[in-house]
């Protein structure tokens, strides 16, 4: 190949990328957890776990599966809201507590970020 040839090839590429950083256009994204489901937001080069999206999604479904607890005190949601709380390390403000009063108390510890 000849240096022309490979500059060429180079600069198409580089020219591709930039667009394509350029444009970054998003992609809805949905978690169903049970029967509680949530979308969000992100770009097609971001990662599924950066940003507050993915966060607020997920405190999302945890409210609704605290709502769902609540009416049918079902064992099903009880462990899914504790994934949710391991998996956001929300341990320390629930420690102590039964799964009703993290429920009751869901807007508290189910918060929604706003900056990243």
């Amino acid at each position: 190949m000849t240096p022309k040839k490979i500059l060429k090839i180079s600069g198409i590429i580089l020219v591709l990328f930039a667009i394509f950083r350029l444009i970054n256009p998003d992609i809805t994204k949905s978690i169903t957890i049970q029967d509680c489901k949530s979308e969000y937001k992100m770009s097609v080069f971001g990662r599924e776990y950066e940003g507050y999206r993915y966060h607020n999604a997920k405190m999302e479904v945890a409210k609704c599966l605290c709502k769902k607890y609540i009416q049918t005190k079902n064992k099903k949601y009880d462990d899914e809201i504790y994934k949710i709380i391991n998996e956001f390390e929300l341990n320390e403000f629930v420690e102590k507590n039964s799964i009703e009063e993290i429920c009751k108390n869901n807007e508290e510890i189910f918060s929604n970020w706003y900056y990243e």
